[in-house]
């Protein structure tokens, strides 16, 4: 059975090492919300919350490979909607993830709706050949994801 649950900040050491897993460069900081999933003990994905420049930003969704396409970034998606609803978020996923974070009321937006940091940290992305996009979600009442 899978289980997500907050991570407390003296396990942030084993998300970096899920992140490093994962071949994920992103770091993890104690101020963020960082959900993960577990399967036997083992942590097998994370999500972190945010709080950049007074929005919510969703970063660092990782799943190990052996894990995904088996529901797992859902019900760490799912678990991010009681956070998301509180006010405006972003996040900046890869492109073929639209419909994804589609399911938790993000819709695309466009770089100039974004605050200057993120529409910055977008170019970088894009220059570094990576494809994403900017995704924006309305707070309260968004949506959320629907039921299985």
């Amino acid at each position: 059975m899978i289980k997500v649950e907050r991570v407390p900040v003296v396990e942030l050491g084993q998300v970096a090492g899920l992140y490093q897993a994962a071949g994920y460069g992103g770091g993890v900081a104690e101020a963020d919300v960082t959900l993960a999933a577990w399967h036997g003990g083992h942590m097998i994905g994370v999500v972190r919350l945010c709080e950049e420049g007074g929005v919510t930003v969703l970063r660092g969704m990782q799943v190990l490979p052996e894990f995904q396409r088996q529901g797992v970034g859902r019900m760490l998606l799912e678990h991010c909607v009681p956070y998301l609803d509180r006010d405006v978020a972003y996040c900046l996923p890869y492109t073929h993830l639209v419909q994804f974070y589609g399911q938790a009321g993000f819709a695309t937006a466009a770089p100039e709706e974004l605050p200057p940091f993120l529409a910055k940290r977008l170019v970088g992305y894009a220059v570094s050949g990576h494809k994403v996009l900017a995704m924006r979600r309305s707070g309260s009442g968004a949506g959320g994801i629907a039921p299985r």
